[in-house]
């Protein structure tokens, strides 16, 4: 699944950031971002999807990088930026420049593209009832044993109450916590403590919980830490 931004692209010229950029060929480029490239600028991976200053100064980077190392681009040349996850801990940016010649064409894939978005976003709300929480934030962490994650249920199922579920993805398990944002950091790090104790934590956005949906075995859609504790309580 990708998203689609059309921007009209003016180069500018300061400081760009360090980015390693592939030319795919004469009209596309791409490169891969981290989770660490975005929290360097401030950047969650669901900006990427519309328009902001941060994300627009990002995009003038790839272009200035683009036009140093390819010459990829002249001014007010529209582009296509598609931002597709890769994986739960990166997301590849592919630029393509937009052939006026088939601008028609390009406006109803561009439109296509919007509503496989629309109905992407809205699948979590179908599968994991009352997540969808607009004052609240996600963890995700994997496991490699289904036991760690038995053990670490086991662990918070007396003070954790929110939404979870519980995801199977290249042999390893994939639990979704929800962290309603009440103002106690400390539950939330107390939280992250046990966590570390077990699994490995990944990008944590709703982006990622799309990919584990989309890609992974769904394994418990919601209560996932509720259920497990009540059936291998002692």
């Amino acid at each position: 699944m990708c998203y689609i931004i059309c921007v009209l692209v003016n180069v500018f010229h300061k400081d760009v950031i360090k980015l390693k950029i592939e030319k795919i060929n004469e009209s596309q480029i791409k490169l891969i971002l981290t989770e660490a490239d975005l929290t360097e600028r401030d950047i969650k991976l669901e900006d990427l999807t519309m328009p902001s200053e941060k994300t627009q100064a990002l995009f003038h980077d790839i272009m200035e990088k683009a036009l140093e190392e390819y010459d990829f681009i002249s001014e007010n040349t529209p582009l296509m930026v598609e931002a597709v996850p890769v994986g739960l801990d990166g997301i590849m940016i592919i630029v393509t420049k937009i052939d006026s010649k088939n601008s028609e064409g390009f406006s109803a894939k561009m439109l296509s593209q919007q509503k496989d978005l629309r109905r992407f976003k809205r699948k979590p709300l179908v599968f994991q009832e009352g997540e969808a929480d607009k004052n609240s934030d996600i963890l995700i962490y994997s496991f490699s044993k289904l036991d760690d994650v038995i053990d670490f249920s086991l662990r918070v199922a007396d003070t954790y109450h929110d939404a979870s579920s519980l995801y199977k993805m290249y042999d390893r398990y994939f639990i979704v916590l929800q962290i309603k944002q009440d103002g106690d950091e400390n539950k939330a790090e107390e939280l992250e403590l046990i966590l570390g104790e077990y699994g490995q934590k990944h990008m944590s956005v709703q982006l990622s919980k799309y990919y584990l949906i989309e890609h992974g075995e769904t394994m418990i859609e919601n209560k996932a830490i509720t259920l497990l504790s009540k059936c291998f309580a002692c």
